[in-house]
């Protein structure tokens, strides 16, 4: 499974991007149809500590699952996106998008 990961306005430390590497790795054991995965990790402007926001989006046959997080550190946004995608993947596990022909 491919996995881009974009750091807008940081530089990642290669510890960050091995544990979203890891990360996405679980979703792709939930099921097998998840063809790529791309990671976006920002940092808010704002004054509050929960400033570090991840946007997790899972590329599916026919669809594309997109999840947003903010939290305190990069890590703890990861997991809860992670967390949502994999119970997103295993509820549409069974269900195939079917296209009608006219």
């Amino acid at each position: 499974m491919n996995v881009a990961v974009h750091s807008v306005h940081f530089k990642a430390s290669s510890r960050l991007l091995d544990y979203v590497q890891t990360k996405v790795e679980t979703v792709a054991k939930v099921s097998d149809r998840v063809n790529k995965a791309t990671v976006f990790l920002r940092l808010d402007n704002n004054h509050l500590h929960e400033n570090k926001i991840a946007e997790v989006c899972i590329h599916l046959p026919g669809r594309e699952v997109v999840v947003k997080k903010e939290a305190k550190t990069f890590e703890k946004s990861i997991a809860l996106a992670m967390e949502t995608l994999r119970r997103i993947v295993k509820r549409n596990k069974g269900k195939h998008l079917s296209f009608k022909k006219r």
